[in-house]
């Protein structure tokens, strides 16, 4: 299915939605959720690796857990920059605090990488069901801090079934504001 893509701005940031199959341009930074023993998602720390399972599992419990709101860089091609945003032992497993400071710093990141153009995932949304809102207005509230000119877009990785209801908060945002998408 094909999503149009949907652009605006917050300050001087162009912000675009678009699903992950259809990336509008290309990225430097690549942003990930992750939860606090990295147990989440696509990133694969071990590799090739001639352990048993339970060698590994045993290795992991034996390891401090990272803190919710830390941010990881990965110097990759593209760069990744993994957000501590879940703790899978925790009810819910997300806290907008968490999101908050997750935010805040990988606008310091961004900053300090020189990062121009980011992919970043609705950060609690998929995994953890914050509600899209709440990741929105957490998002509108922090990205008026990004004084330094990075990043100059950001492309909010957002699944089809999430899509419209994003969409959607962005129109009224717009309607309330007086501002019109690109």
């Amino acid at each position: 299915m094909f999503a149009e893509h949907y652009t605006t701005t917050v300050g001087p940031i162009e912000i675009t939605v678009a699903p992950p199959e259809q990336p509008p341009w290309d990225v430097d930074v690549i942003v990930e959720e992750q939860d606090t023993s990295l147990l989440n998602g696509e990133i694969h720390l071990v590799r090739d690796t001639m352990e048993s399972y339970e060698s590994l599992i045993g290795k992991m419990q034996g390891q401090a857990p990272l803190v919710p709101g830390q941010v990881i860089v990965k110097h990759t091609t593209p760069r990744r920059f993994i957000a501590v945003v879940y703790d899978i032992g925790k009810k819910p497993m997300y806290r907008l605090e968490w999101i908050a400071t997750a935010l805040e710093k990988l606008l310091h990141e961004m900053e300090t990488y020189r990062a121009r153009n980011i992919a970043m995932p609705l950060l609690g949304v998929t995994q953890g069901r914050c509600p899209g809102a709440d990741f929105m207005d957490l998002l509108f509230t922090i990205l008026p801090g990004a004084q330094s000119g990075y990043p100059e877009k950001l492309w909010l990785v957002t699944p089809l079934a999430k899509y419209r209801d994003i969409i959607a908060y962005l129109e009224n945002r717009r309607a309330w504001s007086g501002s019109s998408p690109e």
